[in-house]
């Protein structure tokens, strides 16, 4: 595949072939930029992370070089630049694993909450989390966002994807069901378009030329219900105090685990392979969104340091933070660096 190739690119053409791959969950987003900070996405739990499945880059260093990089050829740079990746060069050219489709019927159900479950929401996440047991073949997204037409106050806008057919579903949707939504809509479509039905598509709003976002990330073992009461009464706050920020939201990532845990953690320069959560803050304001940060993380494991996923970095972390609070994995990554780009 070609360096600058999109997801939905590569997820259409698979399909034409009835195969497919893991990548991130945006289809706009290209799958080695994600793959080089690690990739989340929804076949996390089938295949792991989009840098597990590299198999060969062709990079351009840092000299001008053009170099062969896998387990091979410069295994050191083939350990960094997965998790480490935006450090040491610019892929022109990868070798990727594919995989057959786990199931030809993808569901996913979209609910719309007002903001008096958060309470009732994140405690049924956190079962369906099952401290990083949650089941592969579903996967949960909620907002935090704002809708005049539903609510004078910010919602919860929840979408869970599951892999397979609505009825083999229904065992893990039908407990949200019951906290009785405002909105629900569902319906089951091919893979290839399921990042389109989600609103993540190519032709989404949240892939409009020129728009940029500008992130928070917090990496979490299991969700605060307190401090995410205390998150939605900031959010709430800012819709207030700065309404131009009513298309800001606050995002809640849930994927399923088993496929990057079963990957040895040493095995790549990706580092946070301990988090079962993510919860990126979008596009607010700087000091709502520092605020934000701090009442997420404060609620996570008591003495647990913040992890912050790179591909959402928003320029004010740690390099412990992005790639790891362990010495050796510093260390390595640091002597790459001197090797291959010394200046």
């Amino acid at each position: 595949m070609g360096g600058g190739v999109v997801i939905d690119q590569v997820i259409e053409t698979l399909a034409q072939k009835a195969k497919t791959s893991a990548s991130g969950s945006c289809g706009c987003v290209g799958m080695m930029g994600p793959g080089l900070g690690g990739g989340l996405g929804k076949y996390m739990g089938y295949y792991g992370l989009v840098s597990d499945n590299i198999i060969q880059m062709n990079v351009v260093t840092a000299n001008g070089s053009a170099i062969t990089v896998s387990a091979s050829q410069n295994p050191d740079l083939y350990w960094g630049m997965r998790g480490a990746g935006h450090n040491f060069g610019i892929v022109t050219e990868f070798r990727y694993k594919i995989y057959d489709y786990p199931s030809l019927n993808n569901y996913y159900v979209t609910y719309t909450y007002a903001g008096d479950k958060v309470e009732a929401v994140f405690k049924q996440l956190n079962r369906l989390g099952n401290n990083g047991k949650q089941p592969k073949e579903i996967n949960s997204y909620l907002l935090y966002s704002f809708n005049a037409s539903l609510s004078s106050k910010p919602i919860l806008v929840l979408q869970l994807y599951y892999t397979g057919t609505s009825s083999a579903a229904y065992r893990f949707v039908e407990p949200f069901l019951a906290l009785e939504p405002l909105v629900v809509e569902n319906a089951t479509v091919p893979y290839a378009k399921l990042a389109t039905a989600l609103g993540v598509g190519v032709g989404g709003a949240i892939c409009a030329p020129g728009l940029s976002h500008r992130l928070f990330p917090v990496g979490l073992l299991e969700y605060n219900v307190n401090a995410n009461r205390k998150l939605y009464s900031l959010y709430e706050k800012l819709l207030t105090e700065e309404p131009l920020f009513n298309k800001s939201t606050v995002q809640f990532e849930g994927y399923a685990l088993q496929g990057m845990k079963a990957v040895d953690p040493a095995s790549s320069a990706y580092a946070h392979r301990a988090d079962n959560l993510l919860v990126p803050l979008e596009d607010t304001a700087l000091r709502y969104g520092l605020q934000a940060r701090k009442i997420i993380q404060e609620g996570d494991k008591p003495g647990r340091p913040l992890n912050a996923y790179v591909n959402y970095a928003y320029g004010d972390e740690t390099v412990e933070q992005l790639y790891g609070h362990e010495s050796w994995r510093l260390q390595k990554l640091r002597a790459l660096k001197k090797k291959w780009d010394p200046k």
